[in-house]
């Protein structure tokens, strides 16, 4: 690293010294008479009881100082991001204000919102989530305060010296904290093939901000300069107000009402001396491990002359109450802005915060509802982001709903630990594997494993972090297209500018096995889960088409026209119309099924073929006979009412404006230019589909049913158009069918068929008591016919009139001292039972007739069947049973 990065006009004017840290080896810049860097664990906390800012600030206060503060200084106030990362394919959550802006902006795609600007970005990570409510500073969720300007060839904004310039006006000028007391250490920061230095800001042993100037682009040949120079900052919100308020922990500093509230309700022994001190040394520690967190409690009990055990019982509670807070906070976010949890993707990390939070409820022995507290939350945050007011009531029924599952795993969980353990041996653990599995699939935290068996339990230091990294990440996805095709020419895409557009010519300009491009067409290719246009070209009919970047391959039967052949294109027409109606009725669907059901419904996936097509979105559960009928009223009401279906292509920054990111329903969007569909008022969304123009040319919209596809998905099946006709049809000539059959006129159908079933019930138990009364018959009579062997009686019966040889024999072998064997001719099954006072093996009997009439079987000693014997032979076989037995008795 190249000490001249750092060799800023800023510190030589201020008299700023440069240092060298004896105890990291690190250089920093200060002015007042520091000898190390100050973080620790070069240095300890000194801030905590005696804070080095003039004015205590509250989290809001906080957040509302840095926002104005750069406001006055020239920035665009920026509303924060979703949470949820949906303009992004390589992540889920926003972890850092700089995602906000990647790739689009800081590849020079679009310009940013505003320039410079100011932000503070709500953020979620889960690689430290062991460690939150433990540390004193650990958390999943926080609020990213940011300034950024990005630096275009022949525009720069401001870089290295103004960005300095201004944080340390805020830390010491608006913040009131001492110039003297401040340090800023050289780093070098790397990430996404991007690099650049960076400067740690650090005041009192805290590190409140970091400066990376993102200047250089790595490459095998080394770092080469970037067009875009990027001025990426990130202040920590919740350590600022901490260090304001030298409270013992940024827990106590943050978490406001809420753990006000929590502390109320559960009896705690708050030791102000105790925590202090822990924050302490949990400063000086890189906790990592849980084995990290024991050594800080060991060391905390030593300073303060304790036993570890009297320092548990002070922090516990709390460490318990901290984490309810922090995944509380996290869960209005996350639900706010579009999760469902479940068990995969994003939901995967809700339903992991919803299960930690109840669990330390459950510790505490806390009897509230987890929405009372993430109620709170909502109203903790509600006046500076009053969209969570509009979600409170979708986000409080998410958590009802997934604390209600919780319930259920927990009334499960008994058995199935129990069944697990069972073949275990002795002094073998349940670890690693078999925990994260227990977890995963059947969401039982090892703590609530540990109270279901007396099997030891072996929990990793970072179980929650391995069970989070596994999920941390959207699944690749691989388009073998693109892998295969490079440098095609480009497809001018008339289906957009007229999508009526049914014949055209074009000029082959490009061949490849089974295919050809053109230099225009309108055939559409498959996308957004729509299916290819067919037709012919060229007089071949073609079978498949595609895109691969900007260009449409045509795959025809037949041979292929050359390059430099004009060609006339003719697309099945009432194809493409039928694809049309299909793809926006997806649309209508999922607007009119978000304004029913709520916020959290987003598409989840989508397919229209020409038939049938559907629609998967977030959901908790499936809907029900009304909900789905509503559905399908409100979506044809919609078309009835012959709204206009605007197609417009935008920059992707205007497009984000006027609609925000819900724009993104199919995921991300490549490109500085987007296409949005808009439905006023219903829908709007960033795709490449093809549309009818006004709802009205939907046709008929036939929810026909929907169903839970995995969990936290719902999947509508639907029809459109003519498609919708032709199964309302077949629906009519079913009824038809089955008024004929019954006799019933059609607007009596339902009542005689309820008049029919009810006669068939009666019937057939009449029909069951007469059988049942057969039995009692034939057993009587077959009694009667016992022959004696000894002690014992043996009963045979061939049956050739299919009763229910089994309850016969049950019925017999409930006397005493019986023998029964039973064969039926026309199934070919025979039946060995006896009475359970007797000891004989009815098995080895089975085995002895499978030897005269074929077949097999099994079952119990007491009660033995088999299929499959021949019926000729069993006339003969009944004669020599006696024979057989009276053999097994002697033996």
């Amino acid at each position: 690293m190249n000490p001249s990065e750092f060799d800023l006009t800023f510190f030589k004017d201020g008299s700023f010294i440069r240092r060298q840290c004896p105890k990291c080896g690190r250089f920093f810049w200060t002015l007042g008479d520091w000898e190390t860097c100050g973080e620790p664990p070069c240095e300890e906390y000194t801030f905590i009881g005696n804070s080095p800012m003039r004015k205590s600030l509250d989290l809001h206060q906080t957040r509302e100082t840095f926002l104005s503060f750069f406001e006055e200084h020239g920035h665009g106030r920026v509303a924060r991001y979703p949470i949820v990362a949906r303009w992004r394919d390589d992540v889920f959550f926003t972890q850092a204000s700089i995602y906000d802006f990647q790739p689009w902006v800081i590849n020079g795609v679009v310009d940013p919102p505003a320039n410079p600007l100011v932000i503070s970005q709500t953020c979620v990570r889960f690689n430290d989530i062991d460690n939150v409510g433990k540390t004193g500073r650990h958390l999943t969720f926080f609020e990213m305060l940011a300034h950024h300007a990005f630096n275009k060839e022949g525009h720069e904004v401001y870089f290295k010296d103004r960005t300095v310039e201004l944080c340390h006006e805020l830390f010491t000028d608006r913040m009131g904290a001492d110039p003297k007391r401040m340090r800023y250490i050289e780093a070098w920061w790397e990430g996404g093939g991007n690099s650049g230095p960076c400067l740690e800001v650090i005041l009192d042993g805290v590190e409140l901000a970091t400066l990376v100037f993102m200047q250089y682009r790595d490459t095998p040949e080394g770092r080469v300069p970037l067009s875009m120079k990027v001025v990426d900052t990130g202040y920590g919100l919740e350590r600022i107000s901490w260090v304001s308020q030298g409270s013992s922990s940024a827990y106590e500093a943050v978490f406001g009402e809420v753990l006000d509230f929590l502390k109320g309700q559960v009896d705690v022994d708050q030791d102000e001396r105790v925590l202090v001190e822990y924050s302490k040394v949990a400063g000086m520690t890189n906790a990592k491990t849980a084995s990290d967190v024991r050594m800080i409690r060991e060391e905390t009990a030593k300073r303060m002359s304790i036993s570890y055990d009297d320092l548990m019982t002070i922090v516990r509670p709390l460490e318990e109450m901290y984490v309810i807070c922090d995944h509380t906070r996290a869960l209005a976010f996350l639900l706010n802005d579009g999760v469902v949890p479940s068990n995969v993707r994003e939901g995967y990390f809700a339903r992991l915060l919803v299960r930690r939070a109840l669990r330390s409820m459950r510790t505490l022995d806390l009897d509230r509802q987890l929405s009372e507290i993430v109620g709170r939350q909502v109203d903790f945050f509600v006046e500076h982001f009053p969209e969570l007011d509009e979600n409170r009531e979708d986000i409080l029924k998410l958590v009802d709903v997934e604390e209600d599952r919780y319930r259920e795993t927990l009334s499960r969980g008994k058995q199935l630990v129990s069944k697990i353990t069972r073949g275990m041996k002795k002094g073998e653990k349940i670890r690693g594997e078999k925990l994260i599995e227990l977890y995963d699939s059947h969401g039982l935290n090892p703590e609530i494993v540990q109270e279901f068996t007396s099997v030891e339990v072996e929990v990793p230091d970072d179980f929650y972090i391995q069970v989070a990294e596994r999920h941390e990440a959207p699944e690749e996805q691989v388009n073998g297209s693109m892998k295969m095709f490079a440098d095609l020419p480009d497809t001018e895409q008339i289906y957009y500018s007229d999508p009526t557009l049914h014949e055209f010519e074009a000029e082959v300009i490009f061949i490849t096995d089974g295919g050809v491009i053109l230099d225009r067409t309108a055939f559409y290719p498959e996308g957004g889960g729509q299916e290819w246009d067919l037709g012919t070209l060229a007089g071949r009919r073609v079978t498949k088409v595609i895109k691969v970047g900007n260009s449409i391959l045509h795959y025809l039967d037949g041979d292929l026209p050359q390059i430099g052949d004009r060609v006339l294109g003719i697309i099945d027409v009432e194809r493409r119309r039928q694809l049309m109606r299909h793809h926006t009725a997806a649309h209508i669907i999922n607007g009119v099924a978000r304004r029913m059901l709520g916020n959290h419904v987003w598409q989840a996936g989508a397919h229209k073929s020409v038939e049938e097509a559907r629609l998967d979105i977030t959901h908790y559960e499936n809907l029900d006979n009304e909900q789905r009928e509503a559905m399908e009223m409100e979506a044809n009401r919609i078309v009835l009412d012959d709204h206009p279906i605007m197609v417009e292509f935008m920059p992707r920054d205007a497009a984000e404006r006027r609609y925000g990111h819900r724009l993104y329903q199919g995921g991300a969007v490549p490109g500085k230019v987007i296409r949005v569909v808009d439905i006023p008022g219903i829908d709007a969304e960033a795709c490449g589909g093809i549309h009818c123009k006004r709802t009205s040319l939907v046709g008929p919209i036939r929810i026909k049913r929907t169903r839970r596809i995995q969990d936290g998905v719902v999947r509508i099946e639907y029809s459109a158009g003519y498609a919708a006709i032709d199964e309302m049809r077949m629906d009519r000539n079913v009824v038809e069918d089955i008024s004929d059959l019954m006799n019933f006129p059609r607007e009596k159908l339902v009542k005689g068929a309820k008049t029919l079933l009810g006669d068939n019930k009666n019937l057939r138990k009449t029909v069951e008591k007469m059988l049942s009364e057969r039995t009692e018959i034939i057993a009587e009579m077959l009694l009667e016919r016992s022959a004696p062997i000894g002690e014992v009686r043996l009963v045979t019966y061939l049956d050739e009139e299919g009763a229910d040889i089994a309850a016969i024999s049950k019925k017999l072998s409930s006397e005493k001292g019986l023998i029964v064997v039973a064969m039926q001719m026309g199934t070919g099954k025979v039946l060995v039972s006896r009475s359970l006072d007797l000891d004989l093996d009815s098995r080895l009997v089975l085995r002895e007739i499978n030897k005269l009439v074929g077949g097999g079987g099994g079952g119990k000693p007491d009660f033995a069947q088999g299929g499959g014997a021949d019926p000729g032979s069993m006339q003969e076989a009944m004669a020599k049973i006696e024979e057989i037995i009276r053999d097994m008795m002697k033996s």
